[in-house]
């Protein structure tokens, strides 16, 4: 039987979707069978898993283009789970889903830099608004992306392809976190910033993983672009403080 919402959904209007690989991650099979269903109808490739666990090992075989990420799930709730995503350099946009709607959930939602949230019972058609919505703006920021190359002294940061040539003409390949951190470097070339800064800039303020992620990163970055790494000649420490990138 057809639902009533899909044939008020065709007659507004709503369009079929290309292709694009959707991610559910929720434990309630209701909830996730009746997503599932709409968004397929709608064209979009949709899988689905019951845990934060199953939802890492899809991830690692296939990216998906968006994921619709329940809150309240055992073991590991939908906020740590979005975190570890981004402690692994996986920029993947989010959508927080949950049957809680109060403010203060939605806020830390958002301040972990999830892209939107949606609060059950919702109403189909807002669901698919709310999918097309993130999606145009993701596809909107890669395309904008895909254009862009930054010059920086002798330094090349080509964003879209996460490369960076250096000024021996070498090209070293760089995880989305290392671009971001190299960015916000470049963005300041010359001058000192602390650590503190870089976290609450690349990591976000909410950040509540490893105190020396940075020192980690920065121990990365050298080992990919200096001759030696001990003696780093481009990014540069400022003791006790924080790191300066010199671009020349």
């Amino acid at each position: 039987m057809r639902l009533p919402f899909l044939s008020l959904r065709r007659a507004q209007g709503f369009h079929r979707a290309a292709a694009m690989k959707i991610l559910v991650v929720d434990d309630e099979p209701i909830s996730t069978k009746l997503v599932h269903f709409i968004l397929s109808e709608e064209g979009y490739e949709v899988d689905a898993v019951d845990s934060p666990r199953g939802a890492m090992a899809m991830i690692q075989r296939q990216l998906p283009d968006l994921i619709l990420l329940d809150v309240n799930m055992p073991q590991m709730n939908g906020f740590a789970f979005h975190q570890r995503l981004r402690e692994n350099d996986y920029d993947i946009p989010i959508i927080f889903v949950t049957a809680k709607g109060e403010l203060e959930d939605k806020l830390h939602g958002l301040r972990q830099g999830a892209d939107d949230y949606i609060v059950k019972p919702f109403d189909p058609a807002e669901l698919l608004a709310r999918v097309q919505a993130v999606l145009r703006r993701y596809r909107k920021a890669t395309a904008q992306a895909s254009n862009q190359i930054l010059r920086v002294g002798e330094f090349e940061l080509n964003i879209a392809d996460h490369q960076m040539t250096l000024p021996d003409k070498r090209v070293v390949l760089l995880t989305p976190r290392e671009m971001k951190i190299m960015l916000v470097l470049a963005g300041r070339a010359g001058q000192i910033l602390r650590r503190e800064e870089l976290l609450d800039m690349i990591w976000g303020e909410d950040y509540l993983g490893e105190s020396n992620i940075v020192d980690v990163y920065i121990r990365r970055l050298r080992r990919k672009m200096e001759h030696d790494p001990a003696n780093p000649q481009y990014i540069q420490s400022a003791r006790g403080v924080g790191y300066k990138f010199v671009g020349k």
